[in-house]
C-alpha cells in the first residue's frame, strides 16, 4: 500500500511510525482506541485524551491490574493514546469514522468531491496535446491565408 494521505500528523507534516503501527493495530475497528481509553466522545482535546490515559494507566497497568491479558491490554491501551495524542492519527481515525471506511486501504484512498474533479476537468482544459497543437496552427495558417485573400480581393482595383 502507498503513504497514508489524510490528515499527514503534525510532526513536521510526517506520519510518525508510531501512528502508523497504531493504525495498523486498530486497522477496521477505528473505534476502538476511544472505547480503550474510555472516551465517548470522538471530538475530545488532547488534554481530555492525556487525562483519559492517566486514569486508565491508573488501573490497566500490568504492576497493578490482575488481568491475564494485562500486558497486551496495556500495549493497545498505549497504542491508543499514541495515535489519539497525534493531531495528524486523530484526524485519519476521525476521517475513517466519518467515512464509514472498513480498513486502512480503503482510507488511504482518496475519496473525490466535486471541487476536485471540477478543478481536474479545468486542469485537464489546458493540457496541450499534440492533436490541439497542430490544429491551434492549421487554425492560425487558415486565418491569415484567408484574411490575406479577402484584404488583396477587396484592396485592389481589379479591372
Amino acid at each position: 500500500a502507498g503513504a497514508l494521505r489524510p490528515a499527514q500528523a503534525s510532526r513536521g507534516g510526517q506520519t510518525s511510525a508510531q501512528v502508523l503501527d497504531a493504525l495498523k493495530e486498530f486497522d477496521g475497528n477505528w473505534r476502538e482506541p476511544f472505547d480503550l481509553l474510555e472516551l465517548d466522545d470522538t471530538e475530545v482535546g488532547t488534554k481530555e485524551i492525556r487525562a483519559a490515559f492517566r486514569n486508565i494507566a491508573r488501573k490497566e497497568h500490568p504492576d497493578v491490574s490482575t488481568r491475564d491479558d494485562a500486558e497486551e491490554r496495556f500495549r493497545r491501551i498505549s497504542m491508543a493514546y499514541e495515535l489519539l495524542a497525534d493531531d495528524g492519527g486523530r484526524a485519519m481515525l476521525l476521517e475513517a469514522l466519518e467515512r464509514k471506511v472498513v480498513d486502512l486501504e480503503e482510507l488511504q484512498e482518496s475519496p473525490g468531491t466535486v471541487l476536485d474533479e471540477r478543478q481536474d476537468v479545468w486542469d485537464n482544459q489546458w493540457e496541450n496535446d499534440e492533436v490541439t497543437q497542430v490544429t491551434r496552427v492549421a487554425f492560425l495558417l487558415i486565418l491569415v491565408l484567408g484574411m490575406g485573400t479577402i484584404f488583396w480581393f477587396f484592396g485592389d482595383d481589379h479591372d
